[in-house]
C-alpha cells in the first residue's frame, strides 16, 4: 500500500460498487464524482494531492489505474469500445452482486431493519478540513466573459438567458478542452456559452455539433437544433471535428 493513500482494492470496491448502483455504467466524470460524494469523506489528504504530471487528484489516477486493471480482468468493458463510458461486464455485475453478499442475488428482497437505507452513507456532521497544493490551468477571463458578452449570456444550443438577483449567468465551455492530453487553446473560437445543463451535456459527449452548426442527441442520434453564431464570435469547425473523434 502507498502510504498515506487509500488502498487500491477499496478504491476497486468503490468504483465497482458506484457502476453496480448506476445500472452498470457510467460516463467516467460522472462516475468519479458519485464515488466521491459518497466516499470523499474517507479520503485521506494525501488522497487529494495532484501528481506529478498533472493537477489530477491522485485517487483520480489511482481509480483510473484500477479500472484498467479490471478490464483486463474482464470486469469492464475494453475503453476502445466503452468510448469514455465506464461499463460493467456480465461477470463485473456478478463480482458487484457478491460483494453485496448472498442476499443480494436471492430472489427475495433483501431484508433490512425497518427505516434503514442500507446503501445511505452515514456523512460527517463535522466535516474536517485539509490543506491541499494542486496545479491547474491559468484559464483566460477575459475570453471567456468576452464570449459570454457576445451572446448576452445566452445559450448557444437552447437559447435560454438565465437571470440572477446578481445578473445573467451562463458557462463558457472549450470545445477541445484544455490541458493534457487534449491541449486545447483558450481562444474565442474554441468556446462556446452555454447553460449549465447543456455545458454539462456537451463535456460529457451527449451533444454532438456537426460543422453546420446543427446540434445532435448522441443517445437518439436526432437532431435538436442549431448552434447560435454572432458577428465577432464564429466556431472553428476544427475543435468541433475534435470533440466529435473524442
Amino acid at each position: 500500500m502507498t502510504s498515506g493513500l487509500t488502498p487500491q482494492h477499496v478504491l476497486r470496491s468503490w468504483l465497482l460498487t458506484t457502476l453496480g448502483e448506476l445500472g452498470g455504467s457510467a460516463p467516467t466524470a460522472y462516475a468519479l464524482r458519485q464515488m466521491e460524494q459518497r466516499y470523499g469523506s474517507r479520503l485521506t489528504p494525501g488522497d487529494w494531492e495532484g501528481t506529478e504530471r498533472d493537477s489530477e487528484p491522485k485517487w483520480h489516477n489511482r481509480t483510473r489505474f484500477e479500472r484498467k486493471k479490471m478490464e483486463r480482468e474482464g470486469l469492464l468493458i475494453p475503453a476502445r469500445e466503452s468510448r469514455g463510458v465506464w461499463r460493467l461486464t456480465d461477470a463485473g455485475f456478478d463480482e458487484y452482486r457478491r460483494s453485496r453478499g448472498p442476499a443480494a442475488t436471492a430472489t427475495q428482497p433483501v431484508p433490512r431493519e425497518r427505516g434503514v437505507d442500507p446503501l445511505k452513507p452515514e456523512g460527517t456532521r463535522t466535516p474536517t478540513r485539509v490543506e491541499v497544493t494542486t496545479q491547474r490551468i491559468v484559464r483566460s477571463t477575459t475570453v471567456a466573459e468576452y464570449v459570454k458578452r457576445i451572446h448576452d449570456s445566452t445559450c448557444q444550443i437552447c437559447g435560454i438567458r438565465l437571470v440572477t438577483p446578481t445578473g445573467a449567468y451562463a458557462e463558457a465551455a472549450h470545445i477541445q478542452p484544455l490541458g493534457r492530453p487534449h491541449e486545447g487553446p483558450d481562444v474565442p473560437s474554441n468556446v462556446l456559452c452555454l447553460c449549465p445543463n447543456h455545458h454539462v451535456l456537451f463535456d460529457l459527449g451527449m451533444l454532438r455539433i456537426e460543422d453546420d452548426l446543427s446540434v445532435i442527441d448522441r443517445h437518439s442520434g436526432t437532431p435538436i437544433g442549431r448552434l447560435e453564431e454572432r458577428p465577432g464570435h464564429q466556431i472553428e469547425r476544427r475543435y468541433l471535428e475534435y470533440h466529435r473523434s473524442h
